[in-house]
């Protein structure tokens, strides 16, 4: 089996070197706040989970002709990442991306339904796509409460802070082990 997701990398070292330093002031509030590694910065279009070896190869060639060259046709589409929030009650912290956020709806929508339609893969109960890079994740049992009302406030005053350009010209199936030191993700290419 291999644990999988379908993604969009982010390249730009300019935007990627905001992002460390922004998630750096968030590691000094919260010292056990696990930070994404600059590498795996990604924002995720579908987890997968455990998918047979053997389906792997199907999935990758969905996405080569029918989402990269249908839907993109060679184009890169300009985003922004700009504002900084939380879901889960600070559980994860991520960074907005700003743009033609219907054209990412419309790739999540033909990936759900040619995967269900060709492989059988379940649909996400959720819809709706909120595109965001997480940047960090805390877990309840690691926070330190003498801080958390300064991390809230510099979530907060942040909500329009610009990490800079994240340029979209492709979705990527992911490979991801977990370690003890975090994941380590792959490209799966066939």
């Amino acid at each position: 089996m291999i644990r999988a997701f379908i993604a969009i990398e982010l390249k730009n070292k300019n935007t990627i070197e905001k992002i460390q330093a922004f998630s750096s002031r968030l590691k000094q509030n919260q010292p056990k706040l696990k930070v994404v590694e600059p590498e795996n910065l990604h924002m995720t279009v579908k987890f997968l989970g455990n998918i047979t070896e053997s389906m792997a190869p199907k999935i990758y060639e969905i996405l080569k002709e029918d989402v990269n060259k249908s839907m993109f046709q060679g184009k890169t589409i300009e985003y922004r990442l700009r504002g900084v929030g939380q879901f889960n009650k600070f559980s994860v912290l991520w960074v907005k991306l700003i743009g033609d956020v219907q054209f990412l709806q419309q790739i999540k929508n033909t990936i759900e339904q040619l995967l269900f339609e060709r492989l059988k893969i379940q649909k996400d109960k959720r819809t709706g796509f909120k595109p965001h890079l997480t940047i960090g994740r805390l877990r309840r049992d690691k926070v330190n409460y003498k801080t958390f009302d300064v991390l809230k406030k510099l979530i907060n005053e942040n909500k329009n802070l610009e990490f800079g350009p994240f340029n979209v010209s492709q979705v990527k199936l992911k490979k991801s082990v977990l370690t003890p030191t975090g994941p380590k993700y792959s490209d799966l290419v066939f």
